[in-house]
């Protein structure tokens, strides 16, 4: 390696494990998380709104907003989600989505289908933290159900039909949640 007179190389530093643990989540790794929700979010803002630099007034605050919640709602360190929990998921949500979406909108346009509302209170063996506030997301973003409030160990939940086989569903998406990330379950019931 040639040196300029004067000019030392750069060396470099290996953190030890322990180092890199209160990187990651003391003040300096909460920042350099912040900064990569940030990065993503307005990766993701600009993508969606075709680069288009007008859009950037409102994706800016968003972005800033929406890692501050992450920042807040996501672990600092260790893997969140299973990789292969994740490749067998995804498939799975997008076709219960659609053929959910189908149902509801049959319903809605079909006069004659019936619909059953009512609110049930749904026991999870999710342990308390990212896992079962991803479930109750998830059961809102399916159609025919809205998370209403957590209730202990329960999930208050509002359904379209309680004649459809609601409690089924649940423990199945309950299941994939679990397997997306890495979690096993008993069943509480």
């Amino acid at each position: 390696m040639k040196v300029r007179a004067g000019w030392k190389p750069a060396r470099l530093v290996f953190l030890r494990p322990d180092r890199r643990d209160t990187l990651e989540t003391g003040f300096i790794g909460s920042v350099r998380r912040f900064l990569l929700y940030v990065s993503l979010l307005l990766l993701l803002w600009f993508a969606l709104t075709a680069g288009n630099p007008a859009a950037g007034w409102f994706g800016i605050p968003l972005s800033l907003g929406g890692a501050l919640v992450a920042l807040k709602l996501l672990p600092a360190k260790g893997r969140m989600w299973s990789l292969a929990g994740l490749i067998r998921f995804v498939p799975w949500f997008v076709r219960e989505s659609l053929l959910g979406g189908a149902d509801v909108a049959r319903r809605a346009l079909h006069p004659r289908l019936p619909l059953a509302p009512a609110v049930l209170d749904y026991p999870t063996a999710l342990p308390e933290g990212p896992a079962r506030t991803f479930l109750a997301g998830l059961i809102s973003l399916l159609p025919g159900t809205l998370s209403a409030e957590w209730k202990g160990g329960e999930l208050r939940i509002h359904v379209l039909d309680e004649g459809l086989a609601v409690e089924g569903r649940l423990r199945l998406l309950e299941r994939r949640v679990a397997d997306l990330f890495g979690l096993e379950t008993t069943d509480p019931a």
